[in-house]
């Protein structure tokens, strides 16, 4: 039924994988759409009492991607909220206010965008070889999809600051 997620719900536990590993897990306009229809659908449906979220291959996610957003610079507008009101935002919001928990399951590089999609979960579980990565000062942007106001919050100030400036890999 999906082409960019996978999903899975056997005995409470509903499971959405990202399913672009050719590409990181990145997300492209379809995934936002799949994830968040899946995301409402599983909040109301009583018969789930925790959701997963993963990513297939060798990362959760490599948050947005790049090369669809340069091939539609200046050929295709962007919404007229701006992407990150459309998009990202609402996810995080589905994600933060879940009547169910909602658990990471980090299995490799979740970095920019997929950091932060991560750290709105209620719990992550990461593999020892996990990395997390703030990679927006390499791109010359800020941190989205809620860094700013969860990293803070997690890590504290200093550390959330080393991480966005620097964007070295925890």
């Amino acid at each position: 039924m999906w082409e960019m997620i996978q999903t899975q719900i056997q005995q409470g536990v509903a499971t959405l994988s990202f399913n672009r590993p050719d590409s990181l897990n990145s997300f492209n306009r379809q995934m936002h759409e799949e994830v968040q229809q899946v995301l409402k659908s599983w909040n109301t449906n009583p018969d789930i009492r925790v959701i997963v979220i993963r990513g297939n291959g060798r990362a959760f996610s490599a948050g947005q991607d790049l090369k669809e957003r340069a091939g539609q610079l200046g050929s295709v507008p962007l919404p007229p909220e701006g992407s990150l009101a459309k998009y990202y935002n609402p996810l995080i919001n589905l994600i933060r206010k879940s009547p169910k928990p909602v658990i990471a399951a980090v299995n490799g590089v979740a970095a920019g965008a997929g950091a932060n999609i991560a750290l709105a979960c209620d719990l992550v579980i990461a593999k020892e070889s996990a990395k997390f990565i703030q990679a927006f000062s390499k791109i010359g942007l800020i941190p989205d999809a809620g860094g700013t106001w969860m990293l803070p919050r997690l890590i504290g100030y200093a550390r959330a600051m080393a991480l966005t400036l620097l964007g070295e890999p925890v």
